[in-house]
This record gives C-alpha cells, structure tokens and sequence, in this order.
C-alpha cells in the first residue's frame, strides 16, 4: 500500500535543510507536529552503536566545533520561514495538512548523543531563550538521550535550564536484560548505569522513557525479556512518579543501518502497552 504524505514524511528525518549544518525541521509522530530539530553531533559521536539507527557509522565524519552565534541564526531562520508560509516551500512538507505542520518544539535529536557536546548547558540555555522570544508558540525544549551521561554535573545543569519551562528529557530503555542491551543498543556502558541515571533523572526532571520495540535477524524480545524491561520501567516509575510523564513504545518506520533490523507487527507493541497499563499509573503511547 502507497504511503501517504504524512507517512512519507514521518519516515524522512533528514538533517538537511537549505544552508543550515547544526538545524532541521521534521515532521515528528511523537511530538504531534513541527519539530525543530537540533544536531549537536555532526561526527557523528555516539555511546551507543544501537542497531536500528538509521545513521551510517561505517562513513567517518569530520569534527565541526560548534558555533553557538551560528546555531541561534540557524533556529531563528527556520522560525521565521516557518511564520512566512508553515514551511510549504520545503517539499517535503507541501502535501502535509497545517495542523500537523504546527510548531510543536526544539528537539535536541541528531546523528549522536547529544549529552557529548561540552556546551551542552550552554545550548540548553540557547534553547530557553528561543523559547522565551517565541513564546506566542507552545514551544516544548526535548532533549532526547540514550541516558548514559544524565549523572555528568554538566549535563544535570543544563537539564535544570531545559526543564525549567516547558521542557522534558526523553530518555531511552530498549531492554530488561543486559543481554538483549548488547544485541539492540550495542554500548560498552552497562545496563545498570543507564538504570541509575534514569531513575535519578526521573527523581529530579520531567521524563519519558522510550522504548524500540523491533526484531533483529530473526529474533525478538522474549516474554522474560519484556518482563525484566517491566520490572526495570518499575523502578524508574517508583522512583519518580510525579516526574514520570509517560512511556512511549515504537516501532521501525525508517530505514536502518543494519538490514538485519525488521518491524514487528502492531499488536506486539501494543500488548506490551497493555501490561504496562495493568502496572502503573502512567500514560503509555504506541508509535
């Protein structure tokens, strides 16, 4: 079946758009809408090697230093595009209807971890600012993060800027068992440091936790497998309730690096909602 528009353009995250190097703009299906994008990582530097991405790893990538001054024109250019014609210039978005073209956020969310950069707290600060300049939008600040580096001094004070108005941590936890963590995330860290990092994150800041849901070669997350993932998303939720603003479940919609990465069928993601629902007290979304 042909996919729509909407579809196509929700497969589409490229991080090209006219001049800009560090800033893009997407159709997000977990923002509901226009997403800013911002990559802070154009060599492509990463703590996870996750099997899904959709990055190409295999090609090198040089070190761009980030300009700040530069990064800030980038997103006021594309606000200011965006206020003359809601983007439908761009081809991407001309045949996507106005109401899933409405600026939604600035998303931290490019070809790495974003948590790397050393003026991550000074980006978080940038980002604060934009918002506030702009704030006739309902402009959420989203960073999102595979969780890793969220206990680095750095990174906690810029997450207190990003979350002071508006502002919310995606962070990731694809796996209950250390095992499976290898196979889907591909990262020497440990599971348990991602566990610590986020149950402190959901202690202090505003979360969500995100969840790839996905069959690699010919295997797929086991039922003692979404039971540990179960038991791990409990503890984070016992940690931080008040914080914990929901779990979003999602499956492959774009084109991986690895071929070996397929989707698997609806109705696993949504029976794994399912049992969340039956344990806690959050909201749960499928993608």
């Amino acid at each position: 079946m042909p996919k729509t528009a909407l579809e196509k353009a929700w497969a589409d995250h490229s991080r090209l758009w006219e001049k800009n190097r560090w800033v893009y703009p997407v159709i997000s299906r977990r923002a509901g809408g226009l997403s800013i994008g911002i990559n802070l990582n154009l060599d492509k530097r990463c703590s996870f090697r996750c099997a899904y991405c959709q990055v190409d790893r295999s090609v090198a990538a040089a070190k761009i230093p980030l300009d700040l001054k530069a990064l800030e024109m980038e997103i006021i250019t594309l606000l200011e595009e965006y206020e003359k014609n809601g983007l439908t210039n761009f081809a991407n978005f001309k045949e996507i209807d106005l109401e899933k073209r409405q600026v939604r956020d600035i998303c931290l969310s490019g070809d790495g971890e974003s948590t790397l950069e050393p003026q991550f707290e000074s980006v978080c600060s940038l980002m604060a600012k934009i918002q506030q300049i702009y704030s006739k939008y309902p402009l959420q600040l989203t960073l999102i993060t595979n969780g890793a580096h969220l206990h680095l001094e750095n990174v906690r004070r810029g997450l207190r800027i990003l979350t002071e108005h508006r502002g919310e941590v995606w962070a990731k936890l694809d796996a209950g068992s250390e095992e499976w963590f290898r196979k889907i995330n591909g990262s020497a860290i440990s599971l348990e440091r991602i566990q610590e990092n986020l149950e402190q994150t959901s202690k202090d800041f505003p979360m969500q936790v995100q969840t790839m849901l996905c069959r690699i070669g010919n295997v797929e997350p086991s039922p003692k497998e979404i039971d540990l993932y179960l038991n791990r998303l409990g503890k984070i939720y016992n940690a931080g309730r008040e914080n914990l603003k929901g779990v979003q479940l999602y499956g492959v919609v774009r084109q991986t690096a690895s071929p070996e990465v397929t989707a698997l069928p609806k109705e696993f993601l949504e029976n794994v909602a399912e049992k969340i629902k039956e344990n806690f007290s959050i909201p749960v979304k499928v993608y």
